[in-house]
């Protein structure tokens, strides 16, 4: 596979080595790590994050492996933004995977086929590997369909695309051997929603939150990603379920907390068939802009604040998710 591969990782080997195993798969020429370092007097994390870096070293196949490989703990955000700048510093486009997300080997031709397609298409600015859950029959018989945001468990993109969201997202972090001080997200413009690119005004109420929130702990790189994708109007690929098995729920987990099984992954039927056009599917769209309500907004901020249990969230989930009742949950988060 000639399209190189990103891998995200820190001090979870037993993850780490079900990635890899399904990186190896695919036989990426490329092959870039970016490791975050130890918290400082976490003696657990030092051998941890030892045993994963020397998880590379038993690369098999004919693969560069390109490390950048913190020495001190840089934080979730500065070690994943920087580490982005650097990879798209050096190639034009690129697969990324955190250590938790397992691809299905599909994803791999699902990323660089879709890559080569839209290319110069500069609507196109995400493709993911992750429904969130979005009923498959949204899809009709497409492989993929395009909505606004779409997950990062598991994702692609160009470094043209990667680049004009720094230009305008243009936080810088500390340098690696200054660790411990969260920067505020900075643009350099105002970023509120495009007024095509959101169909719920539960989506609407929640970027726009986000996009003016100066709090550095509020939300994740993610979120600063997708509010760009969204005020520029862009579009991201979603396939038809997920491709990508996310192992990372739990106790162990750096912004994923909850007691969940994890959804395996699916292979997609090839050859891959494409939608007609370069547009937004709405009904997808609208799901996931819920699902991001349901999952990431202040409203779900304030239920794990006071469900604290994980065992007793993931009880709520089940009730929450189940059809009639999440029919009836869409209706009230819209309002």
């Amino acid at each position: 596979m000639q399209t190189p591969v990103v891998m995200f990782v820190f001090n979870r080997p037993d993850l780490t080595r079900r990635t890899l195993a399904a990186i190896r798969a695919a036989k990426p020429e490329r092959l870039f790590v970016i490791a975050d370092g130890p918290r400082a007097g976490n003696d657990d994390d030092a051998r941890l994050c030892a045993q994963v870096r020397a998880l590379f070293d038993e690369v098999d196949w004919g693969c560069e492996v390109l490390p950048r490989f913190a020495e001190t703990n840089r934080g979730l955000d500065p070690n994943i933004e920087a580490g982005i700048d650097w990879v798209f510093s050096q190639v034009d486009e690129a697969i990324f995977l955190e250590d938790d997300c397992i691809a299905d080997p599909t994803f791999f031709v699902y990323c660089e086929e879709l890559l080569e397609r839209y290319r110069d298409d500069k609507r196109v600015w995400l493709i993911s590997g992750d429904t969130h859950e979005v009923p498959e029959s949204y899809f009709g018989d497409l492989s993929y369909d395009f909505a606004t945001w779409a997950s990062i468990w598991g994702w692609a993109s160009w470094a043209d695309r990667w680049q004009a969201h720094r230009r305008l997202f243009d936080r810088e972090h500390v340098p690696v051997d200054q660790p411990g001080r969260l920067v505020p997200p900075h643009r350099a413009v105002p970023a509120p929603p495009h007024p095509d690119a959101l169909v719920s005004e539960a989506g609407r109420r929640h970027f726009t939150k986000v996009a003016y929130d100066a709090d550095p702990t509020s939300y994740f790189w993610d979120h600063h990603w997708w509010v760009t994708i969204i005020n520029q109007n862009g579009l991201s690929a979603v396939p038809r379920h997920n491709l990508i098995e996310n192992d990372g729920y739990g106790e162990g987990a750096t912004n994923v907390r909850a007691q969940k099984e994890s959804i395996p992954a699916r292979p997609l039927e090839l050859p891959l068939r494409h939608p007609a056009a370069v547009e937004r599917n709405r009904k997808v769209e609208e799901e996931l802009e819920l699902i991001m309500v349901r999952t990431d907004s202040w409203i779900s901020r304030v239920a794990r604040a006071i469900i604290r249990p994980l065992w007793l969230r993931a009880i709520v989930r089940k009730i929450i998710t189940q059809p009639v009742i999440w029919r009836v949950v869409r209706r009230l988060l819209n309002r």
